[in-house]
Formats: structure tokens, C-alpha cells, sequence
């Protein structure tokens, strides 16, 4: 898939910081990067950090957070197309509600009904996770065999934490990963380490990955 980036003259190179450059349609990530915190910086560069995409209010910046618009929980990636300034409150209420069921949530009147529309879409969550999987981001998504994916990291074990841990009790309970693995055009992976590593320990040999066909990380 394609990332947005910022519109620039195609004849010269916008600089986002030490980390990031774009040139001709190509974001560059110097290596070694923090994924996150760049897509959070270009999020924030391209969208700015004052006005709140759900209620439309303008807050000071440090009020400003960013919201995945097809929540972490449904595999949606931390990337702009996917990330929109929201204030404190918004993202908040939002949680890991798709943006239908937030609708529906913010038309309720009372806090007894919201309260309850609540807890019946986090009980709605385990039907959505075993039947529809990435069906919320199915056009971004496809497979890879974890051969083919690149890596530059040691391998200690330490990656066996509550990620590690959290990774295996949804594989098991719905049999598919919850969110894709990220890759630049080149398949060096920029994120999903430990899902890329329970993937190895329990002989899954393809995995479902997000390539952003115009992001580079160079060395």
C-alpha cells in the first residue's frame, strides 16, 4: 500500500527530521528508527496537533493526542492514512471502538445508556475478532512467508514478555494474529517484532503483512 505523505515539489527533498526525508514519492527512515514515534511525527506534521478530528475543537497542543481510526485491536496500522489528532477526551471515549459503533455511542443521551452501549460492544468484540479478522483493513493486507521478511535486531529471548504472551493467548483463542506486520517496499520489517518471532517459535511459516510500497528504511 501507499502512505500518505506531505505534499512537496517534486523537485526537491522535504526534510521532516533526522530520521525522515522524502524525496520523489519516497519516504526514507534512517536506520535505526523508532517506527511509531516517525509515523507519529509525520502525522503530526501533515495533520497538525491542535484541532480534534471527532469533536472539531481546537486544544492546545499538549491537549492533542493521535487516534487510530481503525483501532489497534482490528489491526489497524500506526501510519497517517490511519492516525488523525484527537483530544484527550475524544480518544478517550473512542477506546477501541470502530467509528460506526462510536457514532452510535455519541448519539446516546444518558450515561447509563452509553455506559451499557459500552460493555455490549466490548462483548460484540469476540464475534468480530473470530469472523471478520482484518475485514476492516483487508485492502491494505496481504501475506508473506516470514522468510522472505528482513531483519536487523539480536535475538537474546527477551522478546518473551507480555507482548510475547498477549500474542499467543489471541492466536489460540481466534487462530489468526491480531494486527498485520509492517514492512518497507524492501521487506525489512519496521513493525510486529515479537508476532514476527511467536511466528518462528510455533512454525508459522506465513504471516499476514502491511507493505507501504513508497517507505524505505536505508542505512
Amino acid at each position: 500500500m501507499i502512505i500518505d505523505l506531505p505534499q512537496h515539489s517534486p523537485n526537491e527533498s522535504l526534510i521532516i527530521n533526522d530520521t525522515m526525508k522524502i524525496q520523489d514519492g519516497l519516504l526514507t527512515l534512517q536506520f535505526p528508527i523508532n517506527f511509531k514515534d516517525c509515523m507519529y511525527a509525520l502525522t503530526y506534521f501533515m495533520k497538525g496537533n491542535e484541532k480534534c478530528f471527532y469533536c472539531n475543537r481546537t486544544f492546545p497542543k499538549d491537549k492533542i493526542t493521535l487516534d487510530h481510526f481503525i483501532p489497534q485491536n482490528f489491526g489497524g496500522p500506526t501510519i497517517p492514512n490511519n492516525l488523525f489528532p484527537a483530544c484527550k477526551n475524544c480518544n478517550c471515549e473512542k477506546t477501541n471502538m470502530l467509528k460506526p459503533f462510536y457514532d452510535s455511542y455519541l448519539s446516546l443521551s444518558t450515561t447509563k445508556e452509553r455506559k451499557q452501549f459500552v460493555s455490549d460492544f466490548q462483548q460484540m468484540c469476540h464475534f468480530l475478532h473470530r469472523w471478520y479478522g482484518f475485514a476492516f483493513i483487508k485492502d491494505w493486507v496481504e501475506e508473506k512467508e516470514i522468510d522472505h521478511i528482513i531483519v536487523n535486531i539480536s535475538l537474546d529471548g527477551s522478546y518473551k514478555g507480555k507482548k510475547y504472551k498477549k500474542i499467543k493467548e489471541f492466536y489460540k483463542q481466534y487462530q489468526h494474529f491480531q494486527k498485520p506486520l509492517i514492512l518497507d517496499r524492501k521487506n525489512f520489517l519496521l513493525d510486529g517484532f515479537t508476532t514476527l518471532m511467536f511466528a518462528k517459535d510455533n512454525g508459522i511459516k506465513v504471516v499476514p503483512v502491511i507493505v507501504l510500497e513508497n517507505v524505505e528504511v536505508i542505512f
